[in-house]
């Protein structure tokens, strides 16, 4: 299972990842943005003090010129590359600003300008991707106030989707650029039937397996479009697809058993379908997509441990290079990675506090710890904390919907009167019951302890194992130790399935 740590966009913090990713993007093209020539617009000043009476008159052709010699030439000189997104700022601003037929004409034209380079080869990849983005942030009204949301311009979507679906060779920042601007559009919410099924469909052609390889996306950021593509679907809230039916959710249901897909993208698809209307599919298979959510929990406890281990392994790596850790690191002192005598400063052995192996080995460190390391990085085990909460907490989603709301989640679908159902209702509930047990968990800290433990060995540092300075009460032992009692209860539960499996 491939997994991709991008947490934050499935998060809802999707414009963080955005620059995060575009940044990747962008630089994979710095080495030819610095051999090719692109050209530059021949900027016209002049036209400056003319904005007002331009854009408030109206005339295209007025219009066309005062942007492609001024006011959007500006984007394609590289020395004005840091002022973009102040550019795209103020053309949002300007387009709200004006109304009917001047407002009309002002973001028609803008949107031609802008599609030309984005669609150019002449222009940087700075300006080709603020360009789209452009596109994609035009709104006809602003919001009354900073909660409420703009009205986008919605004559933009089939532009933008002609970009992410383009048979020409188009850069993937490009496209992605466009993907952000539909997502945009699905979650302030697409009116227009026509409009929305394009939407949707162009969404499902980016979660076909074949749009990377036909569009040449690399695998370093495809993820980010599936990602992105479930989330735009998700803004929809309805299980059905271009055709009515169940369309969308047979698709997150594929998502959520792919063990091919990032964990990350299974989340996603498992809590969007929490927060569906599934009132109109009274005959759907809940029971197998129960099963399937019973699964990904599974799964996921297995994913988290290994990225456990990844980070023990980097955090080890990290200290010994900065002399704190050394020989508690991966084969440190007698005691592997927790513990012995050479359990390094917070890891066991002779640490801060003195003694040899009173504060590092005990149960869990000892003569032969194994992987247990000792990570001293706070942030690093947050991290861990909060992806097993959040992962948890998208499968909990989908089984009861968000806050219990009534007629969310597949839970109220099932019947639990019906014999064949009845499993399936009760493994629901217990998984359920798992995700509380992890919650008090990581609110309590471990149960048992001694001298050896969690991560990094007993009351040497902090009292529950945790990074030093950490308010987090479990370690990285602790946790790993609690995803196998959780994944060997899940298993139980699957086992319990098999006997329902043609309910």
């Amino acid at each position: 299972m491939k997994t991709f740590p991008m947490f934050e966009l499935a998060r809802g913090s999707s414009r963080r990842v955005a620059s995060a990713v575009v940044a990747v993007c962008l630089l994979a093209f710095a080495g030819a943005a610095f051999a090719q020539e692109y050209k530059e617009a021949n900027v016209d000043e002049s036209l400056a003090a003319q904005k007002d009476s331009v854009i408030g008159g109206g005339d295209s052709a007025q219009i066309k010129n005062f942007l492609s010699k001024y006011y959007l030439a500006r984007w394609t000189v590289r020395a004005n590359g840091r002022d973009l997104v102040k550019y795209r700022q103020e053309l949002v601003q300007d387009g709200v600003s004006l109304g009917g037929a001047a407002q009309t004409t002002f973001l028609k034209e803008a949107t031609s300008v802008l599609k030309s380079y984005a669609g150019s080869s002449a222009c940087y990849p700075a300006c080709r991707y603020n360009a789209v983005l452009a596109i994609g942030e035009l709104n006809v009204a602003a919001g009354e106030d900073r909660n409420s949301p703009a009205t986008p311009y919605s004559d933009a979507i089939p532009d933008l989707a002609n970009i992410v679906a383009s048979s020409k060779d188009v850069p993937d920042y490009v496209r992605y650029g466009a993907l952000i601007g539909l997502v945009r559009h699905a979650q302030l919410d697409i009116k227009d039937e026509k409009l929305r099924n394009g939407v949707k469909t162009t969404f499902a052609k980016v979660l076909d397996e074949k749009y990377a390889e036909d569009h040449k996306i690399r695998d370093e950021i495809y993820e980010c479009f599936a990602e992105n593509a479930v989330t735009g679907l998700a803004s929809f809230k309805s299980p059905e697809g271009t055709k009515g039916g169940s369309g969308t959710l047979d698709l997150f249901r594929k998502i959520i058993e792919d063990n091919d897909s990032s964990f990350e993208l299974r989340c996603i698809a498992a809590k969007a379908v929490g927060d569906m209307k599934l009132d109109s599919l009274k005959g759907y298979d809940y029971p197998g997509l129960a099963k399937s959510l019973v699964s990904l929990a599974r799964d996921f406890c297995v994913e988290e441990s290994q990225y456990i281990d990844s980070e023990l392994i980097r955090d080890s790596v990290k200290n010994a290079a900065n002399g704190m850790g050394g020989a508690g690191g991966m084969s440190g002192g007698m005691g592997g990675m927790s513990g012995g005598m050479g359990g390094g400063m917070m890891g066991g052995g002779l640490d801060m506090t003195g003694g040899m192996g009173m504060t590092g080995g005990g149960v869990s460190g000892g003569m032969g710890g194994g992987m247990s390391g000792s990570i001293q990085n706070q942030k690093s085990m947050e991290a861990i904390v909060a992806r097993v909460q959040y992962g948890f907490q998208c499968i909990k989603t989908a089984i009861e919907g968000e806050n219990k709301k009534e007629g969310l989640g597949i839970l109220p679908k099932l019947d639990e009167k019906d014999e064949k159902q009845k499993a399936f209702v009760q493994a629901l509930k217990e998984a359920i019951e798992e995700f509380k047990k992890t919650d008090e968990f990581i609110e309590t800290g471990p149960k048992t302890g001694g001298m050896g433990m969690g991560m990094s060995g007993g009351m040497g540092g902090d009292m529950y194992g945790a990074a030093a300075g950490s308010n987090i009460k479990v370690g990285a032992n602790d946790m790993k130790d609690h995803l196998l009692e959780r994944k060997l209860a899940f298993n139980e539960l699957l086992e319990k399935l098999k006997f329902n499996d043609n309910p």
